[in-house]
Parts: C-alpha cells; structure tokens; sequence
C-alpha cells in the first residue's frame, strides 16, 4: 500500500530538492565545453589524416579537402552559433571543471562529467580506430 508521507520527512531524507536548471533549451552551447568540440574535431580531422596519408594519390587530394573543409565547417558554424549575440545569451558554455562536476542533462537523465565525455568522443574515436585498421590492413596487403 501507499502511504502519504509528510514533506517535512521528505525534506529530512532530501528526497525534495531544487529543480534543474534546464541550460541546453536556454542556450546554443549544447551544455559542452569548447575543449569537446575541439576533440571531436581532432579525432575527425585525424581520420581524414590517417586515411589520406594510407591511400595518397594526387587523385584524391581534391575529395580529401573537401572533407576537411566539411569537417572545419561543421564544427565553425556551430561555434560562431554559440558566440551569436552575446548580450542575448543567458549563459556561457560550461567551463571544464563545472562540466566534470555537474555533468549534463540527457534525453535518459543525468549524466556525470567523465561519463558524459565518453560517450560524446566514443564515436570519433572508435571512427580514428577504423581508419587506422583500414590504413594497416592496406599496408599489408
């Protein structure tokens, strides 16, 4: 059965605290520090590296620069998007030492800091680590 429990029992048990602050919908920071931005956009360019370098050809110097620039363009944009009419802008991006102690809210919940940062580089990551099987595999062959 259920049972009514007074709010000043829950408040003895902290089970009613402040609500959240809800930044991603008040901002265009996406809640992430620059360094993550920049990460992603290392390991990305470093995949477009890897893979040039494994199948140069003057051939594909054309196609390669072009991903360059579609990468340097996805990630500029979104950066001066975030820096866009500053005195509109209810709070900068989180700063590195706030997001690793705060972390970030997401579609399942809370996520910490260090949790957070993993599952935002994992897919560049594990991109750079095909490249770089893809390149092995080439050289072996």
């Amino acid at each position: 059965m259920t049972t009514m429990l007074p709010s000043h029992t829950l408040l003895a048990r902290d089970e009613i605290v402040a609500a959240p602050v809800l930044r991603a919908c008040d901002d265009r920071t996406f809640e992430l520090p620059p360094v993550l931005h920049v990460a992603t956009a290392t390991l990305f360019l470093g995949f477009v590296g890897v893979l040039s370098f494994a199948f140069r050809n003057p051939e594909l110097a054309v196609p390669f620069g072009v991903f360059v620039a579609f990468i340097v363009a996805f990630f500029t944009v979104p950066g001066l998007w975030a820096r866009m009419n500053p005195a509109e802008t209810r709070t900068p991006a989180l700063g590195w030492s706030e997001f690793m102690e705060h972390g970030i809210a997401t579609a399942t919940g809370r996520c910490g800091g260090r949790e957070a940062a993993t599952l935002v580089l994992l897919l560049p990551f594990l991109i750079l680590c095909w490249a770089i099987s893809v390149a092995l595999i080439a050289a072996l062959i």
